[in-house]
C-alpha cells in the first residue's frame, strides 16, 4: 500500500515532478513536487483540479489544509488508510483520531506525523472544543442507553400484561391486554403503534396529556369559556432532543373535564411558503384564536354566536 511517505520520497528523491493516484471513478489525488522538501497534494475530479492543496507533505509530517467534503467520502477514506489516522464526521463535527486513539476536532493547517501522531501540542482553543464535543458525545451515549433501557423494560411489561387463550394444538390467541398493570408513561416508551393504542384507549388521551409538562403560550376567553394554547413536552422521545407539540386546552362547561385538541406548532418560516399545503402545517400566530381558526379551516377565527 503506497503511503504518503512513499509518494514524498518518490518525488523528492527519485527525480519525478508529479504523480497521480486514482481513488475512484472521476476522483484522484495529484502529488506535485514544489521543492526538494515539499510536495503538495490536490484533489482532482472530472471537472478539474482544486485550486488549493488538500495536503502538503514535508520530510517529517503532513499538513492538512482543509477537510474534504462529505460527498467525497472516498477521499477521506484514502486519507485515513494511508495516514495512520482517521477523519470522521460525527453529529456534524469533524474529528481526527490519531494512531494512539486520542481525538481532536479538525482545524485547518493541523500537522500530523507520518506515524499518525500530532506534531505539537493541540492549541488550547481546539483542545477545549474537543473536550466539549467529546463530553457531549458521552452524555448523548448515556442518554441513548437510558432510553433503550426504558424502551426494553416497557416492552417486557407489555408482554407480561398480555393474556392468551391456549389451544390444545399448542398455539394460542391473544384475548386481551391487562393495561391496569402498566404505568401510563409506557405509552411514550413502547415503539409498536398497536401496543401504544391499548394504553391510549385505557387511560384516555386527555389524561395522558394532562400529566405531562406543559407551557401556556396564550390564553383567551370566548363566549365565557376559557381556552389555553399550550406546548406539551413528550418524554422518552428522540435522543438529546425535547419534542414538543401544540394543543388547545379547554374545559368542558358541562362536566368541567379538561379536553385537548392537537394543532400544528407555530412556525413563522412556513407562513412565507407559497404552497397552501405547507402553510397548513402551522398556525398563523401563537394564539388561541389562530389555533381555533386552523381547527375550523378558517383564515381568521369567527366567534360562534350564542343562540338565545
Amino acid at each position: 500500500m503506497s503511503t504518503y511517505r512513499y509518494h514524498y520520497n518518490k518525488l523528492t528523491k527519485k527525480g519525478a515532478d508529479a504523480s497521480l493516484v486514482k481513488i475512484f471513478h472521476g476522483l484522484a489525488l495529484l502529488f506535485v513536487k514544489v521543492t526538494t522538501t515539499k510536495v503538495r497534494v490536490y484533489e482532482m475530479t472530472a471537472w478539474g483540479i482544486e485550486k488549493d492543496p488538500l495536503l502538503t507533505l514535508y520530510p517529517s509530517h503532513i499538513r492538512i489544509h482543509y477537510r474534504p467534503y462529505e460527498a467525497k467520502r472516498k477521499i477521506s477514506d484514502y486519507l485515513s488508510k494511508r495516514g495512520r489516522f482517521s477523519i470522521n464526521t460525527v453529529q456534524e463535527h469533524d474529528l481526527i483520531t490519531f494512531s494512539n486513539g486520542t481525538k481532536c476536532i479538525f482545524y485547518k493547517g493541523m500537522k500530523i506525523t507520518y506515524s499518525g501522531y500530532p506534531v505539537s501540542v493541540i492549541p488550547e482553543k481546539h483542545a477545549a472544543a474537543t473536550d466539549r464535543i467529546l463530553d457531549e458525545f458521552k452524555k448523548r451515549k448515556n442518554a441513548m442507553n437510558r432510553l433503550y433501557y426504558h424502551r426494553k423494560k416497557a416492552a417486557e411489561r407489555f408482554a407480561a400484561a398480555i393474556r392468551y387463550e391456549e389451544w390444545e394444538s399448542g398455539s394460542r390467541r391473544l384475548v386481551r391486554v391487562d393495561v391496569s398493570q402498566l404505568p401510563m408513561t409506557d405509552v411514550f416508551k413502547l415503539q409498536n403503534v398497536s401496543d401504544r393504542r391499548h394504553l391510549i384507549t385505557y387511560f384516555g388521551l386527555n389524561a395522558i396529556l394532562a400529566g405531562l409538562e406543559s407551557e401556556v403560550i396564550n390564553s383567551d376567553v370566548i363566549n365565557g369559556n376559557p381556552y389555553d394554547l399550550v406546548t406539551v413536552s413528550f418524554p422518552y422521545s428522540n435522543i438529546g432532543e425535547v419534542e414538543k407539540g401544540a394543543y388547545l386546552r379547554m374545559v368542558n362547561p358541562s362536566t368541567d373535564e379538561i379536553h385537548f385538541e392537537g394543532v400544528p406548532n407555530y412556525d413563522r418560516s412556513l407562513l412565507r411558503n407559497r404552497s397552501r399545503w405547507e402553510r397548513r402545517e402551522t398556525i398563523s400566530s401563537p394564539t388561541v384564536r389562530a389555533a381555533l381558526a386552523w381547527r375550523d379551516g378558517e383564515t381568521r377565527y369567527t366567534v360562534p354566536k350564542i343562540l338565545t
